[in-house]
């Protein structure tokens, strides 16, 4: 399952994995109006919602997690889709017995760098509640 598929990074994942001959579900919020829609399972839904999730996950062993909230977005929708859409599919694929999860997490954890190239071990200083939210996310995922 690709959460986040109908997204810029989420398509891509989409067509990576169809291209490798694996069978991919999306759940996302928005529509998923691509090309692929016949190749793949549909499940429009809300990744803060367990249900929704855990309907996308029936029959998945693995699950890549780039649905977010971008900046643009109010914060407390930043906040509630970012950290705890994150906490519910990670408990929610737990429930179903997924083997690998991968979270997707983004450069803005790092803040505004003042040097490069960045590393996972720099310390994180998200810039306004999309790198925040961002922080707390991968908190979660430990």
């Amino acid at each position: 399952m690709i959460t986040g598929g109908a997204g810029f990074l989420g398509i891509n994942m989409v067509r990576y994995l169809l291209e490798r001959g694996h069978q991919v579900v999306s759940l996302d919020i928005a529509p998923f109006d691509y090309p692929e829609r016949d190749r793949i399972g549909i499940v429009t839904g809300d990744i803060r919602k367990a249900d929704d999730v855990a309907v996308a996950l029936q029959g998945c062993d693995m699950v890549v997690h780039t649905a977010a909230a971008l900046p643009l977005y109010k914060p407390e929708d930043i906040y509630s889709t970012d950290i705890d859409g994150t906490r519910t599919v990670l408990e929610q694929a737990q429930k179903a017995g997924v083997r690998r999860m991968v979270h997707v997490s983004s450069t803005a954890v790092y803040g505004v760098p003042d040097h490069h190239p960045l590393y996972e071990d720099d310390q994180m200083i998200g810039v306004g509640p999309y790198g925040e939210a961002k922080i707390k996310a991968e908190e979660v995922c430990f």
